[in-house]
C-alpha cells in the first residue's frame, strides 16, 4: 500500500517535489562538509558529488506552502551529497531510491517556533513519524513501519533525537531513514542530517551510512 498523503519531504512542512544516483558507498578517503560559521560538519566518501546550497534553495523557493519562504530566509546552510549527480527535486522528493542521499540543513527557528519545538517536532521534520507510530496497527502494517532506533542525540552545542526507521514509500518500495535532528540550548537553531536509501541498499551498506551519521558534529558558532 502506498502513502498517498505524504508525497513530498517535509522540512517543518512540505516542500517540493524525485530521488537519486549511482555507484557504491565504498572508499576510505573522506570529504568534510562544513558550515564553519555555525560550527557544524560531517564527512562523506570522497568521490560523492555535492549539490550546492544555491541549487537547493532555488528549488525550495518554488514552494507555495505557508511559511516556506520565511523558513528558507532563515537557512544558514544546506547541502546534499550522493554517489552520483542528483537534482534538488530528487533531494526534496519522498520517492525511494536505490542509492543513498545525505542532506544537511541548518537554520534559525522562527519566533513562533522557538517555544513550540518539541522532541516530537524533531522526529517529524521529514515525515510524520510520531503520527505513524501512534496510528492503528493496520495503518502501521500498511506502511510496514519499522522503528530501529529512537535515542537521545547530544552534541557539544545542541541536543535532540536520532531516529532510524524504514517504511513503504510512495512508489511501494521500502526505504530507510537515518535522521539526526538537534536544537541549540536556547532553541533558536535547528540542525538536521538525513541519510536515506532503499532499505535493501541501506542494509547492505549500513556500517558506511552509520559512519556518516556518527560524524555529524555541532560545536556551535564562536
Amino acid at each position: 500500500m502506498r502513502i498517498s498523503r505524504h508525497k513530498r519531504l517535509v522540512l517543518g512542512v512540505v516542500l517540493v517535489p524525485t530521488l537519486l544516483g549511482l555507484t557504491a558507498c565504498g572508499g576510505g578517503s573522506q570529504t568534510y562538509a562544513t558550515d564553519k560559521s555555525d560550527g557544524v560538519y560531517f564527512t562523506v566518501p570522497e568521490h560523492w558529488q555535492k549539490l550546492s546550497q544555491s541549487a537547493l534553495s532555488a528549488r525550495e523557493a518554488q514552494s507555495t506552502v505557508a511559511g516556506a519562504a520565511d523558513r528558507l530566509a532563515n537557512v544558514h546552510w544546506q547541502e546534499a551529497y550522493a554517489p552520483s549527480a542528483l537534482t534538488a527535486a530528487q533531494v526534496f522528493s519522498l520517492k525511494s531510491n536505490g542509492y543513498p542521499t545525505v542532506y544537511v540543513r541548518v537554520r534559525s527557528l522562527l519566533p513562533d517556533e522557538v517555544n513550540s519545538f518539541s522532541l516530537n517536532s524533531l522526529r517529524d521534520i521529514f515525515v510524520p513519524l510520531t503520527t505513524w507510530l501512534i496510528g492503528s496497527s493496520s495503518a502501521i502494517n500498511a506502511l510496514n513501519l519499522n522503528l530501529m532506533d529512537d535515542s537521545d542525540a547530544i552534541q557539544p552545542a545542541a541536543r535532540g533525537v536520532h531516529d532510524t526507521f524504514s517504511f513503504i514509500g510512495t512508489d511501494g518500495d521500502s526505504q530507510t531513514f537515518n535522521q539526526t535532528s538537534l536544537l541549540s540550548p536556547d532553541h533558536t537553531m535547528l540542525y538536521v542530517l538525513l541519510i536515506r536509501a532503499k532499505s535493501d541498499y541501506y542494509n547492505a551498506h549500513q556500517s558506511e551510512l552509520e559512519k556518516i551519521a556518527r560524524s555529524f558534529t555541532v560545536r556551535g558558532s564562536k
